[in-house]
């Protein structure tokens, strides 16, 4: 079975060259334009796409979009956690100079990427196709054993035990996988405590000063 790459790029001779190079190794999604980082994470969701190449210079070719590849790519971190993306450039100093956000190793040369068109960069390319999906199967572990934890604690909950010590874990678990791809549900209201629910209410009035004081 093949993973899916989805090519988040405006020009669409670039995706199709990225198809070309790709399309024997993993089943290609072509993203020609998202408004915000909410259509994309549908997209993404949609298409069930497991690794994400994102061109850099995306607002600056005039294509209509909004914000440049780096943007979409510590947005889909951070409401993704640790989805496996790179951001393919042209200027890749000058990408993680601007980009103080992205670890280095994501951002890749696209020169690189295209030399793989010829055979004699076979290796280069094996190594790469390697790497990401090494970075899929780790992402993807990761969520099944936090939903394998998961549903052990549910488990206890539904057979009416307190938790105890690990409500927080209960907690944690479940806010880090609603807000991952497995499209986990949030954590339903019924399963806090009293106890949970007091400091649930003491977080949320804490936010709401701290906001005040931002504002």
């Amino acid at each position: 079975m093949k993973y899916t790459l989805g090519v988040l790029d405006e020009e669409s001779e670039q995706i199709e060259t990225i198809e070309a190079i790709f399309e024997d190794v993993f089943k290609i999604v072509k993203i020609e334009f998202a408004s915000s980082i909410e259509e994309l994470m549908d997209i993404i969701k949609s298409e069930k796409i497991d690794v994400l190449s994102i061109d850099y210079k995306l607002k600056d070719h005039n294509s209509g979009f909004p914000f440049n590849g780096d943007y979409f790519f510590n947005e889909l971190w951070d409401k993704f956690g640790d989805f496996p993306a790179f951001v393919l450039t042209q200027d890749v100093d000058n990408a993680k100079k601007e980009s103080k956000k992205i670890n280095p190793r994501f951002v890749v040369d696209k020169a690189q990427i295209y030399s793989f068109i010829n055979p004699e960069y076979a290796a280069h390319k094996k190594k790469f196709v390697e790497e990401l999906i090494l970075e899929i199967e780790v992402h993807q572990n990761n969520i099944e054993e936090d939903i394998a934890e998961l549903k052990v604690l549910e488990v206890l909950i539904e057979n009416g035990e307190k938790l105890g010590d690990k409500e927080n874990r209960y907690i944690e678990l479940n806010n880090k996988l609603s807000k991952s791809i497995s499209g986990y549900d949030a954590i339903p209201q019924k399963y806090f405590s009293e106890g949970t629910n007091e400091r649930l209410d003491i977080l949320i009035k804490h936010t709401e000063a701290l906001l005040k004081k931002l504002d």
